[in-house]
């Protein structure tokens, strides 16, 4: 009876880590396509609206979700006091305080950062064409994601049940 118990907790386990690892893919295009939508809320906030940083950034907080939210509320908020950092520092800090959860790449995360390096001390044309740059980026990304993940999600998912079954081969 307790051998049962333990094969079925390992069968359990094994293919939950297999679906964990699937949805680890998932989340990534998840937060690879938000980021997207949000930077083209940036980019028609700078150009249409002519709205300033801080204002962009706190508009986009309040349709975003967490962990976006934060860092552009944070990020707003740091920006209008100042107190003597540029911009590329706050964005950098509040990037590396939010995002280090994500599950976006540290390519991805880098091109993130040279992203706010240039936001704040460009013209509204260059900042937008900066935008254009980092969302082009950002698709490919995104795309190179989907592709990827396609084919990966299965073989996690299989090998999770798998493993699990080989393990309860080698206990029986």
């Amino acid at each position: 009876m307790l051998k049962a118990v333990g094969i079925l907790c390992i069968l359990a386990g094994s293919t939950g880590l297999g679906m964990s690892m699937a949805r680890e893919l998932e989340l990534r295009i998840e937060e690879l396509l938000q980021l997207q939508k949000l930077m083209l809320r940036l980019r028609g906030e700078i150009r249409y609206m002519h709205r300033t940083l801080p204002e962009a950034f706190f508009n986009l907080a309040g349709s975003a979700s967490p962990p976006f939210s934060d860092f552009f509320r944070q990020t707003s908020l740091e920006l209008q006091d100042r107190s003597g950092q540029t911009a590329e520092e706050i964005w950098t800090r509040n990037l590396q305080k939010h995002f280090s959860g994500l599950h976006i790449t540290r390519q991805e995360l880098t091109e993130l950062e040279k992203l706010g390096s240039m936001l704040g001390c460009l013209d509204v044309e260059m900042q937008v064409s900066t935008l254009d740059y980092y969302l082009d980026q950002l698709k490919q990304s995104a795309e190179q994601a989907e592709q990827s993940a396609e084919s990966r999600r299965k073989l996690y998912r299989y090998l999770g049940i798998l493993s699990g079954s080989a393990l309860t081969v080698l206990i029986i």
